[in-house]
């Protein structure tokens, strides 16, 4: 259908109206798309009809996955790492030996980039960890910070981490290894949850001097070993895990209910 109009310099024009149908039914038409073309009197060119924007795309995922990263800046799901730059702050802090507030904002900032999903269900969270930083209030740091000697802490969970399954023990060495405190427990994912870890009985104390070990704790009838440090059951948080499985990988919990004693203490590990 065709229709004549008057422009503003009085030129004239045809308005081609094109009906596209868009039908519920058999020759039912709902909608009219209408696309214009202005043909001047006094030139040839032509003016190439605008399409509407399909609001579907819009909607597509790759649009709002764009949004999404820029918005949130959370890397995709299987990325090895957090952003490099974060990391980076993270470790300096900690080598700067900076306050707790200091090095604990530069975690935050670097868990909220989490690369692991579900991280306490991950296989990469079992192996061999070195603690590079603990919090004030937390036990190991109490333990190492006050000794005149060398000292450093390691944690090994799972059976990649030479410990049985469901267990998880943590290492002080003490001068060099010469003595070495040694401390394992229960260690299973929390069913309620997929970044926690419930760590609790029976727990063991061992001390180690020069690779011979000396049980703390009496032992039940036929050698059984009696769990030590009563029935406390705590909630380690993994909040943000790396997941390469190599030597360097990175690793931050926090104890987010539990012993007293514990709760609130917060951990730097790197996997060894």
């Amino acid at each position: 259908m065709l229709a004549t109009c008057t422009g503003p310099t009085n030129a004239g024009c045809l308005q081609r109206k094109q009906a596209l149908p868009f039908s519920s039914g058999p020759g039912a038409v709902r909608s009219r798309t209408c696309v214009r073309v202005i043909t001047a009197s006094r030139e040839s060119e032509k003016t190439a009809a605008v399409q509407p924007f399909d609001r579907r795309q819009l909607l597509s995922v790759p649009v709002l996955a764009a949004v999404a990263g820029l918005l949130f800046r959370q890397p995709a799901w299987g990325a090895t790492t957090g952003d490099k730059a974060l990391r980076e702050e993270l470790l300096s802090a900690i080598k700067a030996n900076k306050s707790d507030e200091e090095v604990e904002k530069a975690l935050r900032a670097l868990s909220d980039q989490n690369p692991t999903r579900a991280p306490a269900k991950s296989d990469k969270l079992f192996g061999k960890w070195k603690l590079l930083w603990a919090s004030s209030n937390s036990e190991v740091a109490k333990a190492t910070r006050r000794n005149p000697l060398p000292s450093y802490s390691e944690q090994r969970i799972g059976e990649p981490g030479g410990e049985k399954k469901e267990r998880a023990a943590n290492l002080i060495n003490i001068g060099n290894g010469a003595v070495q405190v040694y401390l394992s427990s229960a260690a299973k994912e929390d069913p309620k949850s997929d970044d926690t870890v419930l760590i609790g009985p029976p727990f063991y104390l061992d001390l180690k001097i020069a690779g011979f070990s000396l049980p703390i704790q009496n032992t039940k009838k036929e050698g059984e070993r009696k769990s030590l440090l009563g029935s406390e059951q705590n909630y380690y948080k993994q909040l943000y895990l790396e997941n390469s499985g190599q030597a360097g990988d990175l690793r931050i919990s926090e104890v987010t209910f539990g012993d007293p004693a514990a709760q609130g203490s917060i951990f730097v590990h790197e996997r060894i």
